[in-house]
């Protein structure tokens, strides 16, 4: 065993702090099984967390467990660039004039602009309720 205080030690207890943060951002998420409805945010405190670092640590697992949940409205092409497509297209196949490219823009692109209220929507109230269900087991758990 290395003395205490050398290098080797400290690295090693680095290390296991490391794996051990690592760990439980990850792991919580694991456990999940969506055939089940819906999911259970990943929002387990620390074992023997302060109270006075629930806000700090729900923020952080919040901040990295809501956007994959809400992936499916966030992950579209921005309504611009939909759009920007949608009419370059619809000029390319429209040489004699006359056509409604931007009407055509507006129905080929829906999904995309109203995805992004759909997307902000999501984040804002997942957001939410994975904070405040964090903050309350935390709250529960903490010393």
């Amino acid at each position: 065993m290395a003395p205490v205080g050398s290098p080797t030690l400290t690295n090693a207890v680095k290390a296991t702090t490391i794996a051990a943060v690592l760990a439980m951002l990850v792991l919580p998420s694991l456990g999940r099984c969506p055939s089940l409805g819906q999911e259970e945010l990943a929002v387990a405190p620390a074992p023997a967390m302060r109270c006075s670092e629930c806000g700090p640590h729900c923020t952080e697992m919040c901040r990295v467990s809501v956007p994959p949940k809400c992936s499916r409205y966030c992950d579209v092409p921005s309504c611009e660039d939909c759009r920007s497509a949608a009419i370059r297209d619809c000029r390319a196949r429209c040489k004699a004039g006359g056509c409604d490219c931007d009407g055509n823009a507006t129905r080929s692109c829906a999904g995309s602009c109203s995805g992004s209220s759909s997307c902000a929507d999501c984040m804002r109230l997942t957001g939410k309720q994975c904070t405040s269900d964090c903050n309350s087991k935390c709250a529960a758990t903490c010393v």
